[in-house]
């Protein structure tokens, strides 16, 4: 070999070992692939990557992510089965060449230890940090402030039955929250229990002695259901027909244990030129007929009550019941009576009229300014001596649509009072004469009417109604009432009405004038 030979082929491998010298670790060829092992236990996981050969591993954590570099492509390792196979430990993982990253779960903890052969990650469970006490009475604060606002929004929207439960585990919690114990006590009252309303108002009232508008709500609620006793007395007059003085003195007793006593002593006055007898004579009637009525009112938890009555009249004896479900927004009745002394009819005065009766009644809030009632029954007229006489179906319901509900409280009604007489028994008098004891007829009368009422003092209040009355079966005409009350002492009230319809009920169609004074006493 030449002289210039040799130092070529030295150049050429002098040159060689400066481009191998220069190559980088990962471009050289791999002898195999890395191999993955993955174990999952209860509480510890564990995640590895290993080479047959010899490899440099480089590691960074980025926030939760774990950045793992090789000197050694990773080859055809199956890397996304790794989410799967670790579920719970491991959130993602993201893999190239010779590139990895790894994302472990929320609140995992990661030990990496890089060895010759490749990387091993130990997971494990973080211990979660114990907040302080400080911390711990922060968030039970904030808690019940969100409580409290959601019984607020569900008061707000109708939810009344749920936002009093709410209130209830509020208070379980702290007993001395007073907001959730006056709201407890607005809750309680809306759905008619107000002896819990007023217990809740009570407890407000002692966290927060002297809060103006608890002092109003109490008062007010017990100005609604305070033991009282009230005295009517009205004058009548049906035109061609007879004129009635009436007095009603009744009243509330509260007994304990959701119960109250209810009763009421009536007394009528009749002076008539002629009023038909049992035997179809017709005689002036110049008498007194009395009725009394008691009964026992029951509330029960769950927003029901019944009420057991007792009737006495001259020759009549009944009883009755009733029992009503409550909901955030209406109630619902049904009930019977047997034998109640009735005072609709003048036979019946003079003749101890008696009524047996089954109905069902419902009202309904349907929002802010509307609200609806219907109700329906079944009658059985008689006098002393005889219980069948006549037999009728009622359909009574009224809309109400509030016109203005602040300053003068105004609103506008539709109301139906209808009855239809299916039998009425017909005889005969001493002279063989036809004639009817117990003269009910069919009605039905569709009412359009105007209500108003409003404060013109402090203790000063008014109420004014007019109206037109269609009967389609018989005579229609305009009918109104006004009111007046007057508080001139505390629990005491006065007061006076006046009022113009027509005596439908009788079939008549005559008008009737009345007057009346009121007397109430609450205790």
């Amino acid at each position: 070999m030449s002289g210039g030979e040799r130092g070529s082929k030295a150049l050429t491998l002098a040159l060689l070992a400066v481009l191998l010298a220069a190559t980088p670790i990962h471009a050289q060829p791999a002898p195999s692939s890395a191999r993955l092992e993955t174990v999952r236990e209860d509480r510890a996981a564990r995640f590895t990557l290993s080479w047959p050969a010899p490899v440099a591993t480089e590691v960074e954590r980025q926030g939760r992510e774990i950045v793992l570099r090789f000197s050694r492509p990773l080859g055809d390792v199956a890397l996304d089965r790794v989410p799967e196979r670790l579920e719970s430990w491991i959130d993602n993982i993201l893999y190239g060449y010779d590139s990895v990253v790894l994302v472990p779960s929320a609140g995992v903890a990661a030990d990496i230890a890089a060895n010759p052969r490749g990387v091993t990650i130990a997971l494990s469970r973080s211990p979660a940090a114990r907040p302080t006490p400080q911390a711990e009475a922060a968030d039970r604060a904030a808690q019940r402030r969100i409580d409290y606002f959601r019984a607020v929004t569900m008061m707000e929207g109708g939810e009344v039955r749920p936002a009093r439960e709410l209130l209830r585990d509020l208070l379980a919690r702290d007993p001395r929250d007073a907001q959730s114990t006056a709201l407890l006590g607005q809750a309680e009252e809306r759905l008619g229990r107000w002896r819990e309303a007023a217990t809740a108002y009570d407890g407000a009232l002692e966290l927060t002695p002297g809060e103006p508008s608890l002092v109003g709500a109490k008062a007010l609620l017990l100005y609604a259901n305070a033991d009282r006793v009230r005295l009517d007395v009205d004058w009548q007059q049906v035109r061609n027909a007879d004129m009635q003085r009436i007095a009603r003195l009744g009243g509330v007793q509260e007994l304990g244990r959701s119960t109250s006593l209810t009763w009421g002593l009536e007394r009528r006055e009749v002076d008539v030129d002629a009023a038909q007898r049992a035997d179809g004579r017709l005689e002036p009637f110049h008498g007194a007929r009395t009725r009394l009525e008691a009964a026992l009112v029951h509330d029960w938890p769950e927003l029901q009550r019944s009420t057991l009555s007792v009737y006495a009249a001259p020759r009549t004896l009944g009883a009755g019941y009733t029992h009503g479900w409550r909901d955030e927004e209406g109630e619902t009745r049904a009930g019977f009576a047997w034998s109640e002394p009735s005072f609709a009819f003048l036979e019946g005065i003079v003749g101890g009229g008696r009524r047996d009766r089954l109905f069902l009644q419902h009202e309904d809030r349907l929002s802010e300014r509307w609200s609806l009632s219907f109700g329906a029954g079944y009658n059985r007229y008689g006098l002393a001596g005889a219980a069948d006489l006549a037999r009728s179906a009622t359909v009574e319901g009224s809309l109400r649509y509030v016109l203005n509900a602040a300053g003068p409280l105004a609103s506008v009604a539709y109301v139906l009072d209808a009855e239809y007489v299916g039998h009425r028994e017909e005889r005969q008098n001493a002279d063989g004469q036809a004639y009817i004891p117990l003269p009910a007829a069919t009605r039905e009368v569709h009412a359009l009417q105007v209500n108003v009422e409003d404060h013109l003092a402090d203790y000063v209040r008014y109420a004014a109604q007019l109206g037109y009355a269609y009967d389609r079966r018989g005579r229609s005409g305009p009918q109104g009432a006004v009111s007046l009350a007057w508080e001139p002492a505390e629990g005491l009230e006065l007061g006076l009405r006046a009022a113009h319809a027509r005596s439908t009920a009788r079939g008549t169609a005559s008008a009737v004038n009345s007057a009346g004074v009121t007397l109430v006493w609450r205790y």
